[in-house]
């Protein structure tokens, strides 16, 4: 007899259904295909009263294997050890998550496991099958129509699989009919067919679009559109869909991550760096956000994008009108995460120009002025919380921000500032930003007065009507639409500079066109800069054309002065000229700043605006030029503009252009995409940690330490222990941050001007390729030269007896 076969292991109960299980790892199972994709699922550890706590099953398991490693059995290893401990009777209940043998547990009925009804069993079946769907269809845009074709076939298959697995039990079945009545042979195959056609039929039940629709609807806690009629043209209904903000906000806020960013809050202790909105001036003058600092902090966009090819026969036709939202309570290595932009509303941009913006706002406005006066109520653990919000701020490129401030949507006008007052001839030189008069709320509203009596006054003052947001108590557009670097720098400015600089190259003989595109296609880029490498380089109407997207335009300006640095003699102007661009990009984009870097950047600013009017006297500067000179007062007052530019809103679009690939469907497009799009929120937000940094390995292996160095080999005993081996691996990524073998590593700096430490990574090596909590990254202290003509750091590495150990402890609780 084995070692366990009187072993009387306890039940493992879970707390959301009637369902027992005889070992922990048929609970996980079963929580994982059951109830993870519940809205706000969590599940605490409670081994030696953990109070851990998950929403993803897997996480749950690294926990248990990483802090409580003898716990962690198969299901022969858990009955040997529970025999030892547990009494038949024992019950464990999910309600503490008691995944322990603990003979001190809190005990309970046992529920026999032919008292499980089989309705239950199949709705949870069926409920499984319907969140497989979802995930396949929503997450990954797969046609409704290929769904169904592989549901059918599979049901098929199992058909075919049940009729001959009937005809073989039978046919077994008569071979032992003397111990056996025939009449109960037919009985048990009949029932076992007839319960497998059954399950069949309700499993197809599942695979249609209402089911899965209702299923998100009741238990994923689906947001719907709702559809805001504008008018009519002729017979037929103008119309466009609103997802109402307030819901949006309460789902978003019924997750216990989300919650506990805007409780806990992100502003910075001192007034010296400025990480995000919350330490910026704005943020500090707010009445509604001083008074509470866990205010709901609303980030708006608002943008027109194409859906189809943008050279072809219907682009204007099925263009679109958006606008996103996002929570800026959130920290912002979370907030870029594509599915914490939701989405507000989705509009024909014809129907937006027929009708205007202020009736396609309409709902939005009525709901954020509930949310500045009312608030919404939040009911966790039995408690009722009350948040109010407003508008931080609205991120569009120059021509949305314009249209929704109500500002000249012309840029070659008299007034084409949205900051200042500045006029075309003052913008034809280099002023400085001091000079200029700020439009603020009380003279944008007396100009409104004086447009209203006379309408020339709208070229005069810049304005042409007031904008509908302006009707917020907490928000104004003249505090309220920050710049954004994206468009301003590297789709503007950017591209202008290296155009004329290298044109004039060329023109000097100093290099050739042919010669850039070489190295630019031969460069040896790394990790972070092969997905963006720049395009080469064209050639027309006598100058070269610069033509990248902002990604590719931002990698080329860092590496455009190790691709040419030794061919541009010392000293040169307009070599000068694109270093002073270099700096700006690199101060601008910033995610943290203080007093020092806003004066430093303005004055660069201004040094590299009056350089180009020395170079080009002739050339004007363009309104993308002139916003420059807004930048550091902006940062003051936003904080850093990285937090807040278009990039990675305009990555939402790729989602709804994933979909019209996917459906091949133009009819109704504007509801297809909302349902769709809210579809996919509901599935992304169940059973997924929302906010999570954990790192994981780049390829690997495993090492013997007898290969590695002797410096290295006492390190690696030292930080990991009295090992044979190691997993040494390429690199490690997240989200956010990512090392790789041979990188060189900035550790810190004192202040703007200081010197700055660098370190070189050796290795990257852990104890095994699962756990990446205890990491040791093997390093080498390095000396730094700056090199101010081509804006660079040479890097000379220190000896191998030099080599040091740093060990990054992830917090993946």
């Amino acid at each position: 007899m084995s070692a366990f076969a009187n072993c009387n292991p306890p039940v493992y109960r879970c707390s959301h259904c009637t369902y027992t299980g005889k070992t922990r790892t048929s609970l996980l199972h079963h929580l994982q295909m059951i109830h993870s994709g519940e809205q706000n699922f969590r599940v605490y550890c409670g081994i030696n009263n953990c109070q851990a706590s998950y929403q993803i099953i897997n996480s749950l398991k690294k926990h248990i294997r990483r802090k409580h490693g003898t716990h962690y059995l198969t299901a022969e290893e858990s009955c040997q050890q529970l025999s030892t401990t547990c009494s038949h009777d024992d019950n464990i209940d999910l309600n503490d998550m008691h995944l322990t043998e603990e003979p001190n547990l809190p005990s309970a009925p046992e529920i026999p496991s032919n008292q499980l009804s089989l309705p239950e069993t199949k709705s949870d079946l069926l409920k499984t099958f319907i969140m497989i769907q979802l995930k396949i269809k929503q997450m990954h845009a797969v046609p409704g129509s290929v769904i169904n074709l592989v549901t059918t076939e599979i049901f098929q298959l199992l058909r075919s699989y049940n009729e001959n697995l009937f005809w073989e039990l039978k046919s077994s079945a008569q071979e032992r009919e003397a111990n056996c009545p025939s009449n109960c042979q037919n009985n048990i195959l009949s029932k076992l067919k007839d319960n497998q056609d059954s399950l069949i039929e309700l499993l197809l039940s599942g695979s249609s679009a209402k089911a899965q629709y209702d299923f998100a609807r009741n238990n994923l806690g689906l947001i719907e559109g709702k559809r805001c009629n504008l008018g009519k043209s002729g017979s037929r209904e103008d119309f466009y869909y609103y997802v109402p903000i307030l819901k949006s906000l309460e789902f978003l806020l019924r997750n216990q991550d989300i919650l506990a960013e805007v409780k806990n809050g992100h502003k910075q202790e001192t007034n010296s760096y400025m990480h995000d909105y919350c330490d910026g001036s704005l943020f500090a003058g707010s009445e509604i956000f001083s008074k509470d600092p866990n205010a709901l902090q609303i980030q708006l966009y608002y943008d027109d994008f194409e859906i189809v090819n943008p050279i072809g026969t219907y682009t204007k036709k099925h263009k679109l009108s958006a606008c996103y939202f996002t929570l800026g309570n959130i920290r912002p290595k979370f907030r870029s995460k594509l599915k914490l932009i939701q989405l507000v509303w989705l509009c024909k941009t014809d129907l937006v120009k027929k009708y205007g913006l202020e009736k396609v706002a309409t709902p939005l406005v009525s709901d954020l002025t509930q949310l500045e006066t009312v608030g919404i109520q939040i009911t966790t653990d039995e408690v009722t919380e009350i948040f109010r919000g407003s508008v931080t701020m609205v991120v569009a490129d120059n021509l949305g921000s314009h249209g929704i401030g109500g500002f000249n949507e012309s840029f070659s006008g008299f007034r084409i500032c949205r900051f200042c007052m500045c006029t075309s001839e003052e913008l034809s030189r280099a002023t400085p930003p001091n000079n200029f008069i700020e439009r603020t709320p009380s003279s944008y509203n007396a100009q409104l007065q004086l447009i209203k009596d006379d309408d020339h006054m709208k070229t005069t003052y810049g304005l042409r009507k007031n904008s509908p947001f302006n009707c917020l108590r907490y928000f104004h557009v003249t505090e309220g639409l920050p710049p954004d670097l994206g468009h301003d720098l590297f789709e503007g400015v950017c591209p202008e500079i290296i155009s004329k600089v290298l044109s004039y190259f060329i023109a000097e003989k100093l290099t050739s066109l042919k010669e850039v595109n070489d190295i630019i296609s031969s460069f040896p880029y790394m990790v972070s800069d092969k997905s963006n490498r720049p395009s080469t380089l064209l050639w027309s109407g006598g100058r070269v054309v610069v033509k990248q997207k902002a990604a590719q335009m931002w990698c080329l300006m860092r590496l455009i002065f190790i691709m040419l640095g030794n061919v541009i003699p010392t000293g040169n102007d307009h070599w000068q000229l694109l270093l002073h661009l270099r700096e700006i990009c690199d101060v601008a984009t910033s995610p943290v700043h203080t007093p020092d870097t806003l004066i430093y950047l303005e004055d660069t600013v201004f040094d590299f605006l009056d350089l180009y009017k020395t170079l080009y006297p002739l050339e004007k500067l363009t309104p993308k030029m002139h916003y420059l000179q807004h930048y550091s007062r902006q940062i003051e007052r936003f904080g850093p503009l990285c937090n807040c530019w278009t990039l990675r809103y305009e990555a939402k679009h790729s989602v709804f252009k994933t979909l019209v690939r996917s459906t091949q469907n133009m009819k109704n497009i504007v509801y297809t995409l909302t349902t769709r799009h809210q579809l996919k929120q509901a599935v992304a937000f169940a059973g997924e940690e929302t906010l999570s940094d954990e790192l994981s390995f780049t390829g690997g292996h495993i090492l013997n330490i007898a290969d590695m160095p002797l410096t290295q080999q006492g390190i690696i005993k030292h930080e990991i222990g009295n090992v044979t081996e190691v997993y040494c691996v390429t690199g490690i990524k997240s989200e956010h941050r990512q090392f790789y073998l041979g990188c060189c590593l900035m550790l810190f700096t004192v202040s703007f001007d200081d010197h700055v430490d660098f370190t070189n990574v050796l290795s990257v090596c852990s104890e095994n390729n699962l756990d990446v909590t205890d990491t040791v990254i093997l390093e080498k202290n390095a000396i730094v030269f700056f090199n101010i003509e081509s804006f660079l750091y040479t890097i000379n590495l220190i000896l191998e007896k030099n080599i040091k150990a740093r060990v990054h402890f992830v917090n993946v609780d």
